[in-house]
């Protein structure tokens, strides 16, 4: 008989697509069970794919005493939603990613006695992760200097990568092909992540305007904008720049804009973070200042000081022809400094021996922990 295995997670990519890589990591060895807030309509979560449960959830802020209290009935119905579920499954182990749509389940599964493995993929932990992993059997961390912002056993664990996410799934031929990209030449992606890529879009786009070096050097765009509006008037000043691009308002095959792109523009959630260093793909990285905790900020930081896999600018010091220039320097002297960050990468990779979630997930209901 399988084991039962139930995940719970809502809110942005960045907790959502991990979370659906280790139910496709598991799906041989363990039945797996979604539960969490806003599935229904969550734009990340793929709901044909996997069996699923919506629950109530509320967040909870002192700032917001009224709005607390009825979020506090919301987080209470749906713990009794959660321990129906739970009685139901019967799960050898719950697995949570984070944030306030989590919290009726977590908190059900532990009154149930039911043991429960946290996932914290940003190098400044969640609140909810923080105030949680003191009463949890592991918390998994993605950097390695988080273990000491948690209370509680925590171990690095890398981030689940969803499939096809693996550095050289396809060959870069193949990836350009993909998107109608040239082979020959040196390509830029850019993307704002799951939030916040509005800014993002139109500075880069005033930035390479300003590149001296734009008609002299073998370039072309891959850009990622996050919406249909974006995408086309995008697609219209590039054309009109005379700029070869490629721009989408939406990528679900990530993995191939990756493997078609020498080097990026990005925020800096934790997911990005991951698949750049699995990619080996050096950038520019702009943190999200709305992010909780300024969380990418750190996340970010790590990137460029300790893998040196990356820069870092903060929006608010950024303007169009700082990022023209730093996308010159990118693309001078033989591109250099890609070739340097790329190395710098694999380094890092070489020497950090992060478990995989999924094997210490089987480790544990398999009574092998």
């Amino acid at each position: 008989m399988k084991k039962r295995v139930l995940i719970t997670v809502g809110g942005t990519g960045g907790h959502v697509y991990p979370a659906m890589a280790l139910a496709q990591q598991l799906k041989s060895k363990a039945e797996v069970l979604f539960v969490g807030g806003g599935l229904n309509s969550n734009r990340y979560f793929i709901r044909s794919a996997f069996t699923h449960h919506e629950v109530s959830c509320g967040m909870i802020s002192p700032r917001r005493p009224l709005s607390s209290l009825a979020n506090l009935a919301r987080i209470l119905k749906g713990m009794q939603q959660s321990s129906k579920i739970i009685n139901s499954f019967n799960p050898d182990v719950v697995v949570g990613f984070g944030s306030y749509y989590t919290v009726p389940t977590l908190l059900a599964a532990k009154l149930r006695g039911v043991p429960i493995v946290l996932h914290e993929a940003n190098r400044i932990p969640g609140r909810v992760n923080r105030l949680l992993s003191q009463y949890v059997a592991l918390t998994g961390v993605h950097f390695p200097d988080t273990v000491k912002l948690l209370k509680g056993k925590a171990q690095e664990i890398s981030i689940p990568l969803r499939e096809g996410y693996q550095l050289g799934a396809l060959s870069q031929e193949q990836s350009r092909g993909y998107f109608g990209l040239d082979l020959g030449r040196i390509t830029l992606l850019v993307f704002g992540g799951s939030q916040g890529a509005q800014a993002i879009n139109q500075m880069v786009y005033e930035a390479l305007k300003l590149l001296p070096a734009l008609l002299s050097v073998d370039f072309q765009v891959l850009h990622i904008t996050g919406d249909a509006q974006s995408t086309i008037v995008l697609q219209k000043k590039y054309a009109d720049a005379g700029i070869h691009a490629c721009v989408r308002d939406f990528e679900s095959r990530m993995d191939i804009a990756w493997q078609a792109a020498d080097f990026m523009i990005s925020r800096a959630g934790a997911g990005t973070i991951a698949e750049e260093l699995e990619f080996e793909v050096p950038g520019i990285l702009i943190p999200f200042p709305e992010a909780m905790d300024n969380h990418q900020e750190s996340n970010a930081d790590f990137m460029v000081d300790v893998v040196k896999g990356a820069v870092k600018f903060r929006q608010k010091d950024l303007d169009a022809k700082k990022l023209s220039q730093e996308i010159e320097t990118f693309l001078g002297n033989q591109q250099k400094q890609i070739k340097e960050m790329q190395q710098a990468m694999r380094l890092y990779k070489e020497r950090t021996d992060a478990r995989k979630l999924y094997e210490v997930i089987l480790e544990m209901i398999n009574g092998q922990a």
